[in-house]
């Protein structure tokens, strides 16, 4: 519900304002973006960031995942009708229902310590061994796996496209839990809900894009550094020296994918920043993340 609101409260004139978004999205994911290939992009929401339509028109067939599937079927259905035979949406929680189960614990009893096993047990449970000789999971089992694969699978590019620092903040700020017992829940439970996420994705494809936003600035959120000093540091020492940055900065650096990579053992392929003008007074770090196979050649 949380995620479903701000997707419909969103404003008119965006899709116009992120163009240089989509641009720049489209130039980090096309080389790893085969003629024909099955895509999933997770997160899809209103696809205001997406270059759907070029990643439609290379891509064989694009499924839109998402918490929200009204807003994937409104991304889909600016599209032209020949584009739109080739996109399906599901509807679907990447968490399997984790997230809502911290963040009512929270709201029950402060902290969520009620939920620290749900929590763990999405990023680390594995079918008990009765299961395995079965050859069938229980469906408590089924739900908190991390390598279960996505709806669909397998694809040969799945997108993870800005939806791990919306996992469980929107849900904790709609239900009113305050600033310092959120940001206790978000340090307790986010990076376990994180890399479950990441882990399921990289169970789904062999090529995996994470988007993310380490950093934001609008008035009274101060940052260390500016955006535009972030940028041409990027542009100068690369985006690793930036990334050092920006981890001494505000953002939800429980929910960063990368870390995620790390946790499970997975080295990125190659990183790319870019600015998102998200509204006229706001702007955000996007951070893309590409892990799976080089080009040919690199």
């Amino acid at each position: 519900m949380a995620n479903a609101s701000r997707n419909a409260g969103a404003e008119r004139d965006r899709h116009r304002r992120w163009a240089p978004a989509r641009d720049a999205l489209w130039d980090f994911i096309a080389p790893w973006l085969d003629d024909g290939a099955r895509v999933a992009i997770v997160g899809a929401g209103n696809g205001d960031d997406l270059p759907l339509r070029r990643i439609v028109r290379r891509a064989g067939e694009v499924v839109l995942i998402d918490i929200d599937p009204r807003a994937a079927q409104g991304a889909r259905r600016r599209l032209r009708r020949a584009e739109r035979r080739k996109v399906a949406v599901v509807g679907h929680d990447v968490t399997r229902g984790g997230a809502d189960r911290v963040a009512l614990a929270v709201l029950r009893d402060g902290d969520g310590d009620s939920a620290d096993g749900a929590a763990v047990g999405i990023a680390l449970a594995e079918p008990q061994s009765d299961d395995r000789e079965s050859g069938s999971v229980r469906p408590a089992a089924l739900a908190l796996r991390p390598d279960l694969p996505l709806p669909g699978a397998p694809y040969d590019l799945v997108v993870g496209d800005l939806l791990y620092s919306q996992l469980l903040y929107p849900a904790l700020l709609d239900l009113g839990v305050d600033p310092d017992r959120r940001a206790a829940a978000l340090a307790r439970h986010a990076r376990h809900l994180t890399r479950a996420v990441v882990a399921r994705l990289h169970a789904s494809a062999p090529r995996v894009v994470h988007l993310h936003d380490p950093l934001a600035w609008w008035d009274g959120h101060e940052q260390p550094v500016g955006l535009e000093a972030v940028l041409a540091r990027a542009a100068s020492d690369g985006p690793g020296a930036v990334l050092s940055l920006a981890a001494r900065g505000l953002g939800p650096h429980e929910s960063d994918p990368r870390t995620a990579l790390a946790d499970l053992g997975i080295t990125p392929t190659a990183t790319a920043l870019w600015r998102w003008p998200f509204a006229d007074d706001v702007d955000y770090l996007v951070c893309a993340t590409y892990a799976g196979p080089p080009r040919e050649g690199t």
